[in-house]
């Protein structure tokens, strides 16, 4: 390590981006080197070179959790029998089980039951099932121990003296969030058994949240607009999905469109607002405008697919959130917009379209946390709205712009695939706030 009155001798000339001053630099450690860096806070000085180590990610055990075997296969995250640990509010994390560290028994201390033959684990989200001739039964109890880990965000910081430190996060399961301190110079993102530091763990805070250039395009709503204004009565229906319906919001105050109706209703404290929340969750677009032709995968809830609810509340204004609508192609795109369109152009409600957020990279074909939004969905929203003069929410940027604030947007996903936690229902009311600019 370089003495401070060693460095004190080096001259300094200008600013270095921020993402030269932490590097990954052995096994389990970060190297700091010392200079002044442009930040997402402004100008930071670090007055000697650091090599900080890096904890190691902690891990749970548990010990003969009692728990019965369905008969179905088990895959995916919600066939067959979840196994508790790895809790993730509705879905187990995906990543979190070690699935060799799994042993599972008739009685506490009692011989293991054989994997494979009589039992079938389906390791992504620690969901096991009977094997197809398995002599086992589903009313019989079982007793597993296994281990499973968690993910943290740790902080890389320079204390008033300029000297690098290095401050762990808390673990969490699925969205851990970086500790407070000092002046933040990068996050360190601990994956699921991390036993490395590597480059693509470092993010450096190289720009704040306002630098995200969002596609959000304000002054297309003029109608509902000069209603708020005037304290007219306006009615929004914000229509959408599981994201919509308030998944994995921690109190329903906290989903997306309750934030959104409490700023909107702050922003224009004499408007007459009503704003309603008709969603389903795992729906898309098609399911509602054509319930007959795309059936809604849950039988007991095909009922509440119906357009009607949509358009029941007479509104001024409609929201359309639908990331699960990212799995058609550009004609059924490109049909079932116009019908949404002509619809609400028939009942004289505007439109707001509102681009999806990120889920796991897995889903989106993306290998790294840093590419930016590529997917062909959210092109069409914007090329679609662009063409009829509809408003965006351009949320999908926002989520893209994560890493460059020093977040892995992994960590904003509270079942760790497609369900954002209070953060990210927050980046679409914010979104969804600036549509209402002039």
């Amino acid at each position: 390590m370089t003495s401070q009155a060693e460095h004190a001798e080096k001259p300094v000339s200008g600013l270095r981006p921020i993402q030269e001053a932490v590097v990954a630099c052995g096994d389990s450690t970060v190297c700091v080197r010392a200079g002044r860096y442009a930040t997402a806070l402004g100008e930071v000085t670090i007055r000697e070179d650091a090599t900080l180590v890096v904890p190691p990610t902690p891990v749970a055990h548990v010990t003969d959790e009692p728990i019965r075997l369905t008969a179905q296969a088990p895959s995916g995250f919600a066939t067959g029998t979840r196994l508790t640990g790895p809790d993730a509010q509705d879905i187990n994390a995906l990543g979190a089980f070690g699935p060799d560290s799994l042993v599972l028994r008739r009685g506490p201390g009692t011989g293991e039951v054989v994997p494979d033959s009589d039992y079938l684990v389906s390791a992504p989200h620690a969901m096991l099932g009977l094997a197809p001739d398995s002599p086992l039964a589903p009313e019989d109890t079982f007793f597993a121990s296994y281990r499973y880990a968690f993910q943290r965000l740790d902080l890389v910081l320079v204390d008033p003296e300029g000297v690098p430190r290095y401050k762990a996060g808390m673990p969490h399961i699925t969205t851990p969030v970086p500790p407070p301190g000092g002046l933040p110079l990068a996050h360190i993102w601990r994956p699921y058994r991390a036993t490395t530091v590597e480059p693509e763990h470092i993010f450096p805070l190289e720009a704040s949240a306002g630098a995200a250039a969002a596609g959000t395009t304000p002054g297309r709503l003029p109608r509902t607009l000069a209603k708020l204004r005037n304290g007219d009565p306006v009615t929004i229906v914000c229509w959408g999905d599981s994201v919509t319906a308030g998944g994995n919001a921690s109190h329903p105050r906290n989903r997306y469109v309750d934030v959104f109706a409490d700023g909107l209703q702050r922003r224009f404290p004499n408007a007459n607002l009503q704003v309603h929340n008709v969603s389903v969750g795992g729906s898309n677009s098609l399911n509602w405008l054509d319930p007959a032709a795309h059936p809604f995968h849950v039988a007991n809830l095909q009922s509440l697919l119906d357009f009607d609810r949509v358009l029941a509340p007479v509104p001024d204004l409609v929201t359309l959130e639908f990331v699960n609508d990212a799995g058609h192609g550009e004609e059924v795109w490109q049909a079932a917009y116009d019908e949404i369109r002509t619809r609400l152009a028939a009942a004289g409600a505007e439109l707001v379209l509102i681009t999806p957020h990120f889920t796991h990279p897995d889903w989106m074909g993306f290998t790294s946390l840093r590419e930016p939004e590529n997917r062909p969905y959210v092109a069409f929203l914007k090329d679609y709205a662009g063409r009829h003069t509809l408003a965006v929410a351009d949320a999908s940027a926002r989520w893209a712009h994560l890493w460059r604030e020093g977040l892995p947007f992994l960590t904003l996903l509270h079942n760790s695939v497609n369900h954002p936690d209070d953060r990210g229902h927050r980046l679409f009311a914010e979104e969804l706030w600036a549509c209402f600019g002039d």
